[in-house]
């Protein structure tokens, strides 16, 4: 009996160590989808000062030809007044930007959504 609460023992520290170690590898790969969101954003609200608009789907796709839904990147909008930008993610982060969606089956972060409204002073 002691040998068995033991070897659970171990067993749960083990999976607790590597626990510990998987989140920050997650957080880490997740950094360079992190800086590229970022540019998107920088991107989004430099063309609406400029513009005095959103830019619509067409212009965001040819300015980040990479980002494709197959990759988790969506882009919704209706080339007007709204737009979500929403990127994938592995981990929660705190450098990520955007609000973070939670998978209703596993309780941990999938993507992150960052919505744009194009306010200008006219």
């Amino acid at each position: 009996m002691k040998r068995t609460i033991k070897i659970t023992a171990v067993i749960a520290l083990v999976l607790g160590v590597l626990l510990y170690a998987l989140i920050p590898a997650l957080q880490h790969s997740d950094a360079n989808t992190i800086k590229t969101a970022k540019e998107v954003d920088a991107f989004i609200r430099q063309y609406c000062q400029t513009n005095g608009k959103l830019p619509i789907k067409s212009v965001l796709q040819s300015q980040f030809p990479n980002l494709k839904t197959d990759a988790g990147w969506f882009f919704f909008t209706d080339d007007k007044k709204y737009l979500r930008m929403q990127y994938p993610m592995k981990w929660q982060n705190a450098d990520a930007i955007g609000e973070r969606n939670l998978s209703e089956f596993t309780g941990t972060v999938y993507a992150y959504t960052v919505d744009y409204q194009c306010k200008t002073g006219g």
